[in-house]
């Protein structure tokens, strides 16, 4: 009979436990998913910013590498449907030459560090494209894992154990890319993408949010200044591709979403046959509240 050692035996027993965490976090995800509240003018100026870039970047790449610049476009023309559409009272190019006009002319900090918001989901799903990893790095719950993760991999002798099953090795291999700070690019529209929103971001935060700061309160003031900081990091790691997703992530829900928050008055939702809204209670028929302050 063969004999099976300690690090075999604990090798099984920590595979069995990561499968049963993330089953646990699959099932959990959308009662931690962090998430903002938004409104219309958001949602369509979010829509005009990312329309804008898939253009500018179909452009870019034409012709000197048409492959590119045809996804670009391909994405450019389902933003388009999807902007051209958003508004049920939009039936001909007036209308939307109107709509465009008042969203462009009306929005205020507020608004746009919605759209903040909503363009760094987007670099999130497109960074994540571009490197081919299956883990949703908008969803904050995936961070509960990422501590195990970073244990596991400092024991290399558990896990060439345990990389005798094709699911097992996949499994390392995923949870390997999310700390991995040399992970390769896979799919360069998408990390184009992710680029040039994150220069998109930039440019709002610029003109739209850190003037903010000259009005607002000693309270707001500090976490607008951070959340520059912390920006001109994201951009560095993503530009460079010289960090982890897991570090990209921390970054995104543990020190940018909060300083939107604190700065600009944002609320948060989050859904579990109801809402829960960020505001310091907890009900348990289906409505949790958090205070921000606490974050």
């Amino acid at each position: 009979m063969k004999k099976i050692n300690v690090i075999e035996i604990t090798s099984i027993f920590i595979t069995a436990i990561f499968v049963i965490s993330f089953s646990m976090v699959d099932q959990l995800s959308q009662v931690f998913a962090h998430s903002f509240t938004s409104d219309d003018s958001s949602y369509f100026l979010g829509l005009d910013k990312r329309t804008k870039v898939e253009l500018e970047l179909a452009e870019k790449n034409y012709p000197l590498n048409i492959t590119l610049s045809m996804d670009h476009s391909d994405n450019a023309a389902r933003l388009v449907y999807d902007i051209y559409y958003a508004d049920d009272d939009i039936v001909e190019d007036n209308d939307f030459i109107k709509r465009y006009n008042k969203e462009i002319s009306s929005s205020n900090s507020t608004t746009y560090a919605l759209v903040v918001a909503d363009l760094l989901d987007e670099v999130l799903r497109g960074y994540a494209d571009a490197l081919v990893i299956d883990t949703d790095l908008t969803n904050m719950s995936n961070l509960v894992l990422l501590d195990e993760l970073k244990n596991l991999t400092k024991q290399p002798e558990l896990t060439s154990t345990s990389s005798n099953s094709s699911d097992n090795e996949g499994s390392v291999s995923e949870h390997s890319k999310l700390i991995s700070t040399n992970n390769s690019i896979f799919n360069y529209a998408d990390y184009e993408t992710a680029k040039a929103l994150l220069v998109e971001i930039k440019n709002i935060f610029e003109n739209h949010l850190k003037s903010s700061s000259n009005n607002a309160t000693s309270q707001s003031k500090i976490p607008i200044s951070k959340l520059g900081k912390d920006l001109e990091k994201l951009i560095n790691i993503i530009h460079h591709n010289n960090g982890s997703p897991a570090e990209v992530m921390e970054l995104v829900h543990l020190q940018i979403h909060p300083s939107l928050q604190k700065g600009f008055g944002l609320q948060t939702k989050m859904n579990m046959n109801g809402q829960m809204n960020m505001n310091g209670q907890m009900n348990m028929n289906g409505q949790m509240n958090m205070n921000d302050d606490k974050n």
